[in-house]
């Protein structure tokens, strides 16, 4: 196996680097996708895409498993620099109030309803 010259190896990375900037850029404005769901798709996207994009690259040139991390680490460093380029900032959800029924509940609740009623004791 030949490792491919410096030149081309640069030249895988140049498109791995552009999608990801494009897709880390798209992301990073989505106001209601909290940090870790940007992190865990970013680290999602970059994997997938730079397989797909490595696969596409072995087409016109000789790729071996160095080259493929090389341009699966040059999609994700895209998507970090899309990220820091359009970050907008999480909306905060209030707490979430919940009522929660129990039918053990339900005979003393009525009881005390008849009782604040003054109905039957």
């Amino acid at each position: 196996m030949q490792v491919a010259h410096t030149l081309d190896i640069a030249l895988m990375g140049i498109p791995g680097l552009l999608i990801g900037l494009v897709v880390g850029y798209i992301i990073g404005g989505i106001p209601s996708l909290r940090v870790i769901n940007r992190l865990s798709l970013g680290i999602a996207i970059s994997g997938i895409g730079g397989l797909i994009l490595s696969l596409l690259l072995s087409l016109y040139f000789p790729i071996g498993s160095l080259e493929i991390v090389f341009v699966i680490l040059s999609f994700m460093g895209g998507y970090i620099l899309g990220l820091i380029l359009n970050w907008t900032t999480p909306i905060k959800s209030g707490p979430k109030n919940h009522t929660i029924y129990e039918p053990d509940d339900d005979d003393d609740f009525d009881r005390e309803i008849e009782e604040a009623l003054g109905g039957h004791e």
